[in-house]
């Protein structure tokens, strides 16, 4: 190999890692990216645009959601990415999170669909367009956050995680709080509504209950085993994390609760 040859392949190298890095750098710290920012108690929205003081409301309802989970930590921060219509959506959605509305990061809630904070609503366009809740969606997602920071990033990441059911049902059970607490729920009613929802399913996404949205039937049936585990077995969320015990089997002495449970209020 010549001597001339040898520097230019140790220039493409560099400029190669240069490149990587600088990507790593925008995906991991977005906040670096927009103009901007309001501080807000406990967190920091950025933007490219002025946000309505609207979102403050959705920020203490999600904030109140999340202090009634096991993870809550007083002194974590967030940054709230506002990136709809960025060249680092673009980016994000090449490397990172594909087409979802929204995805956790280190400290960093990406919220990547347009928003209306008035009206409390996210504009999901995946797999179909609908309207979430924009308190539900950004409580997931710091939910996410503080599961990597209890249990650790190698842990909880995009390539190692838990089972989707512990992963995702756990944001889902505390993210929807204010639907299991109506007076009209009925965990029972909700567990066959999965069954014959999911028995119909050809793509395995499930109607929720809100704006027309679908999510994938691990969401829905996570968050039920959760309920379950949480409030009728009285578990922790740390230890269904480190119970062994398959999600079938679980699943399975679920549903013969429901039946004994039922049974007997019917009586």
């Amino acid at each position: 190999m010549s001597r001339k040859f040898r520097r230019i392949f140790k220039r493409t190298l560099w400029a190669l890692f240069i490149v990587i890095a600088a990507l790593v750098l925008t995906i991991l710290f977005p906040q670096l990216l927009f103009a901007n920012k309001v501080k807000y108690k406990k967190f920091t929205v950025c933007s490219n645009y002025k946000v309505s003081d609207d979102i403050k409301i959705t920020l203490d309802n999600a904030m109140s959601l999340v202090e009634g989970s096991e993870l809550y930590d007083s002194s974590y921060n967030y940054n709230i990415i506002l990136c709809h219509n960025t060249f680092y959506n673009k980016i994000d959605d090449l490397l990172a999170s594909g087409q979802a509305a929204a995805t956790p990061r280190l400290h960093n809630v990406i919220v990547k669909v347009k928003i209306d904070p008035k009206s409390n609503l996210a504009f999901a366009t995946f797999p179909k367009r609908c309207e979430v809740n924009l308190t539900y969606l950004l409580a997931h997602e710091m939910i996410h956050c503080l599961q990597a920071k209890k249990y650790g990033i190698v842990k909880f990441n995009p390539f190692s995680h838990p089972e989707f059911w512990k992963l995702e049902g756990y944001p889902e059970y505390i993210s929807r709080k204010p639907q299991l607490l109506d007076k009209d729920y009925s965990l029972i009613k909700e567990i066959e509504r999965y069954i014959e929802l999911e028995n119909k399913s050809i793509n395995k996404w499930i109607s929720t209950t809100e704006g027309g949205c679908e999510s994938p039937g691990y969401y829905y049936k996570g968050r039920l085993m959760m309920e379950y585990l949480i409030d009728i077995k009285h578990q922790t969320y740390d230890q269904i994390l480190k119970d062994s015990v398959s999600e079938n089997t679980i699943f399975e002495e679920m549903i013969k609760w429901k039946d004994t449970t039922d049974k007997i209020e019917h009586k």
